[in-house]
C-alpha cells in the first residue's frame, strides 16, 4: 500500500494530521524513506527509516494518534524543550500520544523534528544491522 492509498483511507481529521506531520517529518529530515507497515499492535502506519532501520513511525488507534521515535528513545534530550511546552500530549519513552492536532504546538514539534534529524543515528542503525546478523 502507498502513503497516498492509506491516508485515502483515513478519516478527514486522520488524513489532515498524518498529512500534516509526514510533511514536517519529510521536510526536517532528507534521510529517511517513508513507507505503509505496522508498528507494534498497528497494522498500518507511515514507517520511516534511515538506512533500512526504523526511526519514526505515526500511527492511529481510536483513542489517539502516536509519533514514535527511535532516536526519542536514544537521545531523550531532543525532547526537552518540545515537552515542556505541551499540555495535552501523554509522553512516553519512545513515543507520545495525542487525540488531536491542535494539542501540538507545531513551531515546538518542528524544533524537535530538526533536533532529531541532526542527532547521529548511525549508533542505532549499527546495533539494528547487528542483531540481524
Amino acid at each position: 500500500m502507498t502513503i497516498k492509498e492509506f491516508l485515502d483511507h483515513q478519516s478527514d481529521e486522520s488524513r489532515k494530521t498524518f498529512t500534516v506531520l509526514h510533511a514536517l517529518i519529510q521536510s526536517h529530515d532528507s534521510k529517511v524513506v517513508s513507507s505503509v507497515g505496522s508498528i507494534m499492535s498497528v497494522k498500518e502506519a507511515i514507517i520511516y527509516k534511515e538506512a533500512g532501520v526504523f526511526k519514526y513511525g505515526l500511527t492511529a488507534t481510536k483513542n489517539h494518534f502516536s509519533y514514535h521515535s527511535m532516536v526519542m528513545y536514544a537521545y531523550p534530550e531532543t525532547l526537552t524543550s518540545f515537552k515542556s511546552v505541551s499540555k495535552n500530549i501523554k509522553f512516553l519513552k519512545g513515543c507520545f500520544n495525542f487525540k488531536s492536532l491542535a494539542d501540538i504546538n507545531v513551531p515546538a514539534l518542528e524544533q524537535f523534528l530538526h533536533s532529531s534529524s541532526n542527532q547521529d543515528f548511525s549508533k542505532v542503525i549499527h546495533h539494528y544491522k547487528k542483531r540481524k546478523k
